[in-house]
C-alpha cells in the first residue's frame, strides 16, 4: 500500500482532535462536528473540484476519515459519493456540482422509505411533471412513503439531497428517477419540506430525521435525467427500455456507496488491529504459570489479533479492487450506462465481504482489549458501530446475497468455476470447488421444482439458505484470490512477502474452518486434514508472534490516528 500524504494525515488528525471531548466528563461531541469537519477539509483541499475526479485521493481521504472519526466518514461518503457521484453520473448542472464540491451545500441521499425498509425498488414518493411550468412536483403520498432515516435534522447547514421518486410524465409511470432537491438552508427547512428529527441512537449517533415533501417544486434542470428528456409538447423520451430499466439504473447509484464503504470499513478494521496489537504488546498480565508476561504472549490473544489482521488485509485487498469500478464515470456522465450485471454483483458482494470481515475483526479486537474496548476514547467502540451499521446500510447483506445468488443461477453474466483436480495448499481451488458444487446443488433443485410445477416463489423461498451459502462461497473465493494477488503485487517489498504469505494462509484457514464438515462430506478434505487445521492456525500464530511490530506497520495506520483519544 502506498503511504498516505503527510499533510492529509495532519489535516485529519486535527479534525479528529477538534471533535473529541476535552475533559474526562465532557459531553459527547455535537452532531455539528462532522459537518464542520467536512467543510474544514474542503477548505483545506481547495480547488472546488470534485474529489471523485481523483480516485486515489478520495480513497485516502475516506480511509483516513473513517479512522479519525466514523461519523465524519459517514458524512464524507454521503457527500462525495452518494450526492456528487450521482450528480456527475446523471448529468447535474455544473453550478450545483461546484457548490457541492466547495462545501457550500452539504450532500445527502434520500432513497429508503419508511414502509419498505431497505428496499428501494418500490419507491412511492411521487414526482409529477407539470408541463405548464416545466417543473416536477414532489409529494409524499402516504406516511409510509416518508424518507428515513436521513441525517439531515441539524439546523445551520444548507443541505442538497439526491432524492429518488416515482416519475410521472405524459400521463404514465416512467420508473424511479433521481432529483437534486434543496432540503434546508441556513434558516431551516425549505418550503414544502418537513423534517422531523428521530430519537437518538447510541450506534453512530447522527442527526437522523424523517423527511416528507408537500408540493415541492423541482426545476427541470435539477432532474438527474441521464439522457432522458421531456419535449415542449410534453412527450417523454428515455434511452433506456422502459420504467423497470430506469428504476434499475437509478438504484445503480449504490455503486458509489459500495466503493466508499469498502474503503472505510477496511481502514477501520486495520486501525482496530493496529490499536489492539499495540495494546497487547504493552499490556502486562499476571499468569499463574509464567508470572508477568505481555498479553500478546498468550495464544488466545494471538489467534484473536492475527486472524483479525489477516481479515483486515483481505478486506483491504477487496476494497482496493472495487474502487475504480464503483466510482467510474464516463466523460459527460453515464447517459444510461453503468457497470454490467456482473460488475454490479461484484461490487455488491464486495460490500458484503468487507463488512463481514471488518465487523469480525473489530469485534475480536474489542474482545482482546477487555474493558478498554468499550470506551470511546479507545476508538474501537466507534469502529464497531460503523461496521455494524453497514451490515444493513448501503444494502442489507442478506438481500444482496440472495440477489447475487439469483443472478448466478439464471446465468446472468456468470459461469460457475470449472471442475479441477484437488491440489494441496491451493486455497482458491478448494473454494472454487465449494462454489461449483453449491451452484450445481441449487440449480438442480430449482430445475426439479420447475419440472414438478412448483410455484416459483415457493421454490426459491424454500432454498434461500442454500442460495445465501452459494453467494457467500463466491465472495469467499474472490476474496481469497484478491488477497493472494495483493501479496504477489510488484510493489510489495520482499521483506513483507513472508509475513503476507502467513497471513494469507491464516485467512484461508479461518474461511475453511466453519465448513469442514461439508468439505469432509464431499471428499475435498480428509479426516487428518480437518483434525490438523487448529494446530496449523496455532503454528502460524507462533510464527507471526516475533513479527508483531512489523505486522503493525504493515497495516499502514498513521501513528497520529492510532492513539487513544483523551
Amino acid at each position: 500500500m502506498a503511504p498516505y500524504d503527510g499533510d492529509l494525515i495532519k489535516l485529519l488528525a486535527d479534525v479528529s482532535s477538534a471533535s473529541a471531548p476535552r475533559a474526562q466528563h465532557a459531553d459527547p461531541p455535537s452532531s455539528a462536528s462532522p459537518y464542520r469537519g467536512l467543510r474544514h477539509i474542503q477548505s483545506r483541499l481547495g480547488g472546488g473540484r470534485p474529489l471523485l475526479a481523483d480516485h486515489a485521493r478520495l480513497r485516502d481521504v475516506l480511509e483516513l476519515s473513517a479512522v479519525a472519526d466514523p461519523r465524519l466518514f459517514f458524512v464524507m461518503f454521503l457527500h462525495h459519493c452518494m450526492t456528487i457521484g450521482p450528480a456527475l453520473d446523471f448529468g447535474a448542472p455544473h453550478e450545483d456540482v461546484a457548490d457541492l464540491a466547495s462545501g457550500q451545500w452539504i450532500g445527502a441521499a434520500l432513497m429508503n422509505e419508511t414502509g419498505h425498509g431497505n428496499s428501494s425498488s418500490a419507491i412511492r414518493t411521487q414526482a409529477v411533471f407539470d408541463p405548464v411550468t416545466r417543473e416536477f412536483v414532489l409529494h409524499t403520498p402516504t406516511p409510509e412513503a416518508a424518507k428515513r432515516p436521513a441525517n439531515v435534522g441539524l439546523d445551520g447547514f444548507a443541505r442538497l439531497a439526491v432524492v429518488s421518486a416515482r416519475l410521472r410524465a405524459d400521463g404514465a409511470d416512467r420508473g424511479t428517477a433521481l432529483f437534486l432537491v434543496p432540503l434546508r438552508d441556513q434558516n431551516g427547512p425549505c418550503e414544502g419540506v418537513t423534517i422531523e428529527p428521530l430519537a437518538p441512537t447510541p450506534l453512530l449517533p447522527m442527526d437522523y430525521a424523517e423527511v416528507r415533501f408537500d408540493g415541492v417544486r423541482v426545476p427541470y434542470r435539477r432532474w438527474l435525467r441521464d439522457g432522458a428528456s421531456i419535449a415542449g409538447d410534453g412527450s417523454f423520451h428515455d434511452p433506456l427500455d422502459g420504467p423497470e430499466a430506469r428504476t434499475r439504473r437509478s438504484l445503480g447509484m449504490g455503486r458509489f456507496a459500495w466503493g466508499a464503504v469498502t474503503a472505510g470499513l477496511a481502514a477501520t478494521a486495520r486501525a482496530s488491529v493496529a490499536l489492539a496489537l499495540t495494546h497487547a504488546r504493552h499490556r502486562r498480565t499476571n499468569d499463574r504459570l509464567a508470572g508477568e508476561v505481555a498479553a500478546i504472549a498468550h495464544l488466545n490473544q494471538q489467534r484473536l489479533l492475527f486472524v483479525s489482521a489477516a481479515d483486515a488485509l483481505a478486506a483491504t485487498a477487496v476494497a482496493r479492487r472495487v474502487t475504480a469500478v464503483g466510482w467510474h464515470i464516463p466523460p459527460g456522465g453515464g447517459t444510461g450506462a453503468g457497470p454490467s450485471a456482473a460488475g454490479m454483483r461484484t461490487l455488491a458482494l464486495s460490500k458484503v465481504a468487507v463488512s463481514v470481515l471488518a465487523e469480525g475483526a473489530v469485534s475480536r479486537c474489542r474482545t482482546a482489549c477487555g474493558a478498554l474496548g468499550f470506551f470511546p476514547g479507545h476508538r474501537l467502540i466507534g469502529y464497531q458501530a460503523l461496521t455494524m451499521t453497514f451490515l444493513s446500510a448501503g444494502g442489507d447483506n442478506r438481500l444482496i446475497l440472495l440477489d447475487a445468488a439469483r443472478t448466478m443461477v439464471t446465468g446472468t453474466d456468470y459461469r460457475p468455476p470449472a471442475e479441477e483436480d484437488p491440489a494441496p495448499g491451493d486455497w482458491p481451488r478448494l473454494f472454487r470447488a465449494r462454489e461449483r458444487l453449491l451452484h450445481a446443488e441449487l440449480t438442480s433443485a430449482l430445475r426439479a421444482d420447475e419440472q414438478n410445477g412448483a410455484v416459483p416463489f415457493d421454490s426459491w423461498n424454500a432454498r434461500t439458505e442454500l442460495a445465501g451459502r452459494l453467494a457467500e462461497a463466491h465472495a469467499a473465493r474472490t476474496t481469497a484470490e484478491a488477497l493472494r494477488d495483493a501479496r504477489h503485487a510488484p510493489e510489495v517489498p520482499a521483506t513483507a512477502r513472508p509475513l503476507l504469505r502467513d497471513l494469507y494462509e491464516l485467512h484461508c484457514l479461518e474461511q475453511t474452518a466453519p465448513h469442514t464438515g461439508w468439505y469432509l462430506a464431499h471428499g475435498l478434505l480428509g479426516p487428518r486434514e480437518v483434525l490438523a487445521l487448529p494446530e496449523r492456525v496455532n503454528e502460524l500464530c507462533r510464527r507471526l508472534l516475533p513479527r508483531t511490530e512489523a505486522l503493525t506497520e504493515l497495516l499502514d495506520v498513521p501513528a497520529e490516528l492510532r492513539t487513544s483519544r483523551p
